[in-house]
């Protein structure tokens, strides 16, 4: 469960702060691959997320 809702996090604010971006430069806005990237960032976070609780609790 909470990694959906990462990724759904990630990817809403993702997609916010890349129409923002490329709004701002004037450029088209590639939809794809900002959602691409959005999820594999959100990915990496739930991930890193996973591995520091998991050596909290082996240090405790």
């Amino acid at each position: 469960m909470k990694l959906i809702v990462t990724l759904f996090w990630s990817l809403a604010i993702g997609q916010v702060a890349g129409y923002i971006m490329t709004a701002l430069a004037g450029v088209p806005d590639p939809e794809l691959w900002t959602t691409l990237i959005s999820l594999i960032f959100g990915f990496f976070v739930y991930i890193f997320q996973a591995i520091a609780v998991e050596k909290e609790a082996k240090a405790n």
